[in-house]
């Protein structure tokens, strides 16, 4: 039969084993995006010059998704859920080094496109009241309703361009592997580094505290369980929490979108209508 000090030299070995397991999950998501920074070379600041695409869009982020209903009946919702990303080129050009290089960027390249969380959400607003309800009719369905959520870089957009160049004078072609951003992706990069560094020493720093608390003499007086208990807390958390740094470090070309409408969010017609006025 086992003793209680042989049943918690256990339960903190288990506390231990899944620590470091977290920990190691989140190293290699700096490995993943140290090596993103790497491969990104020189970063270019520029501006859309031209977008062949539709409203001048020069290079589009496109996630399908599905739409089901939520909320409550007097005040529904509809829940959006991710299925497929991708960055699609509709061509055009990029203006960088003040103007002085026009980098062309053709229909169907291979390139990724990062937009900020503030880009697609815009994108994926509800249009108005009626669309709202229109949309509900097909969420509250089984299947729920399909949508492709279109974010776009646009002629006169700010850009961050990465890639390698096949040029020709003042003239360059984007060859694949490219990398449009609305943002400075070395920033968005660092910031995730540092994000995911914090979150291993914390994770094992509290892990240590707990160890310590829990082995405080006299083993199983107040402060030892105290500790036990701040154990079993930390052991449920922290898978979770390690989840969310994981999804937190996803490249914006493929971070979760999701989103909801609601028709009390949603603007009235007529104001939409006053607005393209």
């Amino acid at each position: 039969m086992l003793t209680r000090e042989t049943m918690g030299a256990l339960a903190l070995a288990i506390l231990w084993v899944n620590t470091l397991l977290v920990a190691a999950a989140a190293w290699k998501e700096i490995a993943k995006l140290s090596a993103k920074r790497r491969a990104l070379g020189d970063v270019l600041h520029g501006k859309v010059v031209r977008g062949e695409g539709e409203g001048g869009a020069v290079a589009e982020l496109v996630i399908e998704q599905v739409g089901r209903m939520g909320g409550t009946a007097e005040k529904p919702a509809i829940l959006f859920f991710d299925k497929t990303f991708a960055s699609v080129a509709r061509g055009g050009a990029i203006a960088v080094d003040g103007g002085a290089t026009e980098i062309a960027i053709e229909r169907g390249a291979d390139v990724e496109v990062w937009l900020s969380k503030g880009d697609v959400e815009r994108a994926g607003a509800c249009a108005s009241q009626r669309a709202f309800d229109d949309a509900l009719v097909h969420a509250r369905k089984a299947k729920g309703w399909s949508r492709t959520l279109v974010a776009k870089v646009c002629s006169g957009s700010e850009v961050w361009f990465a890639g390698a160049l096949e040029a020709t004078g003042a003239r360059a072609t984007a060859r694949e592997g490219a990398l449009i951003a609305s943002f400075d992706p070395r920033g968005w990069i660092a910031g995730k580094l540092a994000m995911v560094a914090a979150f291993i020493a914390i994770e094992i720093g509290v892990a240590a505290l707990t160890t310590a608390l829990a082995l405080h003499a006299p083993v199983f007086g107040p402060i030892s369980t105290a500790g036990g208990a701040l154990g079993l807390a930390f052991f449920l958390l922290v898978q979770p929490a390690g989840t969310a740094v994981r999804d937190a470090t996803r490249f914006p070309n493929v971070r979760f979108a999701r989103g909801a409408w609601s028709r009390e969010a949603a603007p009235a017609v007529d104001l939409v209508m006053k607005t393209i006025a």
